[in-house]
């Protein structure tokens, strides 16, 4: 039977083990790396933001889910503001699609001290016995919004009317990087799209005063 904590939760718990041990124990497992760099930075970039959809903040989610069904050509002008005051923050929602059943994690850490650029990391899982399990091994999206706005500027209304363009523009701004002991390969639709929803998310956060809320917990 499964101990009620967060899947989030589950994976800040694997990654302190994993900072108490020694530094080749997280190995090249993507999973393992994820869950001591998500515990690494509450330890030393404090605070590490949670906030899990079904808690406090509905409002965030919901926003969030209503511009994810909209097209890119819509919501690309958003994802240009996104912005993260924190070091880091993690995001936990349910799956959808095929996707149903898991739990998902993800993970935006600012590599720099510019608010614009992020490192978004994706967990796909479950709980049991309150150990979270992968079912989908993570990668890294590297996502620069000050580039994609600068793209936004130069390309004008053209953006807007062809999702060519917004895809081009966007593809321009984030880079996927497979993690450590992880296969390059293809990347399955629903991760990836899993990425563009963690941005909408910070996005969706950043404004309409939304960034000033409380969150469910932090490390």
């Amino acid at each position: 039977m499964d101990i009620d904590i967060s899947f989030a939760e589950a994976v800040l718990r694997r990654g302190a083990a994993l900072l108490e041990a020694e530094a080749e124990a997280a190995g090249t497992d993507p999973f393992a790396v994820l869950a001591r760099l998500m515990a690494a930075a509450a330890a030393t970039d404090a605070p590490l933001v949670v906030l899990s959809e079904g808690g406090s903040h509905p409002a965030l989610f919901d926003e969030a889910n209503r511009r994810a069904a909209e097209p890119l050509t819509a919501r690309i002008a958003s994802l240009a503001a996104t912005r993260q005051g924190e070091r880091a923050a993690m995001y936990e929602f349910d799956g959808s699609g095929p996707l149903t059943g898991n739990r998902i994690v993800a993970a935006l850490l600012r590599p720099e001290e510019r608010s614009d650029l992020l490192h978004v990391y994706i967990a796909v899982g479950r709980l049991r016995g309150g150990e979270a399990q992968i079912t989908v091994p993570p990668a890294l999206l590297r996502f620069d919004a000050a580039a994609l706005g600068q793209t936004l500027g130069l390309l004008g209304d053209a953006v807007s009317r062809s999702a060519n363009a917004a895809t081009a523009a966007l593809a321009h701004a984030a880079a996927i990087l497979p993690m450590e002991g992880h296969e390059e390969g293809g990347m399955p639709a629903a991760l990836l799209d899993l990425y563009w929803h963690a941005l909408t998310l910070a996005s969706v956060r950043a404004a309409g005063g939304l960034a000033t809320m409380m969150p469910e917990g932090s490390a």
